[in-house]
């Protein structure tokens, strides 16, 4: 590190621009790494709230985004079974909404649960579920993004707000009540999210629903075994639905984002380009130093020294550019996680996970520039330089 400093106090100028150039590739990494995460905590925070051990989802399952349903009536195989304690269906679909209080309507999803068994548990539920028994009352996602107005900060002082719905058959606007609030967060998909009950899911889009739950949780009796039962299920079902673990549930909406959507594919290649933007930079400046110190390099490289010396030389280069552009660009990431999570409210954080993510891009930035930079080093003669 001394050594390399002191080898780019004489190259200011190309200093000054391989800092700002790797300071903005891993401003890039941040950026990409914290939108990842982001993605997809915010489309598995249902999945964490899920009340149960076991999971009845459609064949095939992917994403409740896909909106598909399980049949209602596979409950009944799966109350058969001795080891289940009980199930509870749960319902998910996305609506426009609007209030007074909004310049136009929005685009949430609408969770509907029993009431009496709720397949999910949120901050603010359990207080305000007795509400929910009264048709037409919903909760509202405290958490959703601002377009919404003052409408989570008035029904959390107890007042009742009307709400307009998504049209009906007659193209006629539905009227609602929250009724109180929730912490469930949106998704990059969705602004907000409501929470309602069966009967008020049945009144509003219509009494079909009720067969159509976009999935079952099963509870199981305590001491069981759980992957025993689970195998168990999905063998008297016989492929007319499938039931999973908890884990799996997450982990199957995870993989999707990523491997199905263009998210992933997005992030990954943000990550590869800011990795690769980095590693040329820091060649840049180690290859400007290596021209000016040519004649020094070929002395010592006439002495004997070998390319393990060289190669620490050149990396101490990179090493004194990549710590004060790491410390920077993480200062600076933090700002630009804090204004973007008050806007999109995904849940956007400096974690552990990104900073050593981060961390890792920035050896191997300067491990694979350092091997290049050597490489144009070795094969000079250093009898030439003396001609």
């Amino acid at each position: 590190m001394p050594l390399g400093s002191q080898q780019l106090r004489r190259q200011r100028t190309s200093t000054l621009l391989s800092l700002a150039g790797v300071t903005a590739s891993l401003l890039v990494i941040f950026a990409q790494l914290g939108i990842e995460r982001a993605v997809y905590d915010s489309g598995v925070r249902i999945h964490r709230a899920v009340v149960g051990d076991l999971v009845l989802v459609p064949p095939g399952f992917k994403s409740l985004q896909l909106h598909a349903e399980v049949p209602a009536a596979m409950t009944d195989i799966v109350d058969t079974n001795p080891a289940v304690a009980g199930t509870a269906p749960f319902w998910f679909g996305i609506m426009s909404m609007t209030h007074a209080g909004m310049k136009a309507s929005r685009q949430l999803a609408w969770y509907a649960i029993d009431v009496e068994r709720p397949a999910i548990d949120v901050p603010g539920l359990k207080e305000n579920l007795y509400k929910l028994r009264e048709v037409r009352r919903i909760l509202f996602d405290r958490d959703s993004r601002p377009y919404f107005g003052d409408l989570a900060e008035v029904a959390e002082r107890g007042e009742e707000v009307p709400v307009l719905g998504p049209p009906n058959m007659r193209q006629l606007l539905p009227e609602m009540f929250v009724v109180g609030t929730v912490k469930i967060g949106p998704n990059v998909v969705n602004d907000g999210a409501v929470v309602m009950s069966e009967n008020t899911m049945t009144e509003v889009f219509g009494p079909w629903w009720v067969d159509r739950p976009a999935f079952i949780t099963i509870q199981l009796v305590p001491g069981v075994d759980r992957m025993a039962v689970r195998d168990q299920l999905n063998k008297a079902l016989s492929g007319r639905g499938e039931v999973i673990t908890r884990s799996e549930f997450e982990a199957r909406e995870k993989e999707y984002w990523a491997r199905e959507t263009p998210v992933g594919y997005i992030t990954d290649l943000g990550f590869v380009m800011g990795l690769m933007i980095g590693m040329v930079f820091i060649y840049y400046a180690q290859y400007q130093i290596i021209r000016f110190y040519l004649p020094e390099y070929a002395i010592l490289k006439s002495l004997g020294y070998d390319w393990w010396f060289f190669l620490c030389m050149v990396g101490q280069i990179g090493a004194a550019i990549i710590t004060p552009a790491y410390l920077v660009a993480f200062t600076l990431a933090r700002l630009v996680y804090g204004v973007a999570e008050t806007t999109i409210h995904l849940g956007m954080a400096m974690g552990l996970r990104e900073m050593v993510v981060s961390l890792i891009a920035s050896l191997v930035m300067t491990a694979v520039s350092s091997v290049f930079a050597i490489r144009r080093l070795w094969k000079v003669d250093p009898i030439m330089l003396f001609e």
